[in-house]
């Protein structure tokens, strides 16, 4: 299903993560949600993007990969200290990339090779995107999950 609206495969690092934490908490405020979740997963993507249209139509500096599949990029995980968006990007191939779109001051970080080279570079490497709290990694479920 969505994979369905998506229009092609997602990453398979992307979906052991949401097989594995989806409907939960990392970092005690980076959401990413599950499709049995609290907040469903095809939905949290699609109104996401919506969001992030409607928030950066006007901005300038996006990057060129991000504007290339715009229509196409994947909201996969939200940062609620902050109200960031976390994007899956399509790029050559079947080849995904991440994006960081920040809310507060719009603007982007670029992380080449996926869900996993993101989630390394701030377990391993402490490497918090700007903004968001350094903190232990750590996972929670989501109150009232249905899947805990």
């Amino acid at each position: 299903m969505v994979e369905g609206w998506v229009g092609q495969r997602l990453p398979a690092d992307y979906k052991a993560l949401v097989d594995g934490y989806g409907d939960g908490i990392l970092w005690k405020h980076l959401f990413v949600p599950h499709p049995d979740g609290v907040d469903p997963l095809l939905k949290f993507m699609q109104e996401e993007r919506r969001d992030f249209h409607a928030a950066y139509a006007d901005v300038r500096e996006i990057p060129e990969e991000v504007r290339r599949g715009w229509d196409r990029v994947v909201p996969w995980a939200y940062h609620d200290w902050n109200g960031d968006v976390c994007l899956l990007v399509p790029g050559e191939s079947g080849h995904w990339n991440i994006a960081v779109a920040f809310r507060q001051c719009p603007g982007f970080l670029w992380i080449e090779g996926g869900v996993t080279n993101f989630i390394r570079s701030i377990a391993e490497n402490n490497r918090f995107p700007r903004g968001w709290p350094a903190v232990d990694v750590q996972w929670q479920s989501m109150p009232d999950s249905p899947l805990v």
